[in-house]
């Protein structure tokens, strides 16, 4: 008798806990990429990227290009599904909190230069 082959995605890959982890540093760097940083007791995890892509937003690491010419991550976070969400929800809160913050300063900006 053969074992049934499961047409679900197994992923065996350690998934991170972003308990206690902060949202900081958040900051746009085109309409579809918003750069932030998670901040945790010792580890922080800088470079990270929400990205709107054409499958969806997802959470990118920061990658380098090699001499190969090809890009490396630098390193590897996997978050579950849930977590990810999560983290992209609140980055969007706080870029839109930031760009709301800015627009009112220009607002109130009755400076000649």
């Amino acid at each position: 008798m053969a074992a049934k082959k499961s047409n679900e995605k197994k992923n065996d890959k350690p998934m991170f806990k972003a308990e206690g982890m902060k949202v900081a540093n958040v900051r746009r760097l085109s309409d579809t990429v918003v750069a932030f940083s998670l901040l945790g007791a010792g580890l922080g995890l800088y470079g990270l990227k929400v990205i709107d892509g054409s499958k969806g937003k997802f959470i990118a690491t920061p990658s380098q290009k090699g001499k190969d010419g090809k890009y490396y991550d630098v390193y590897a976070v996997y978050f579950d599904e849930k977590v990810a969400k999560a983290i992209i929800k609140k980055v969007e809160s706080m870029i839109e909190d930031a760009e709301e913050d800015d627009n009112e300063e220009d607002e109130e900006d009755d400076m000649p230069f």
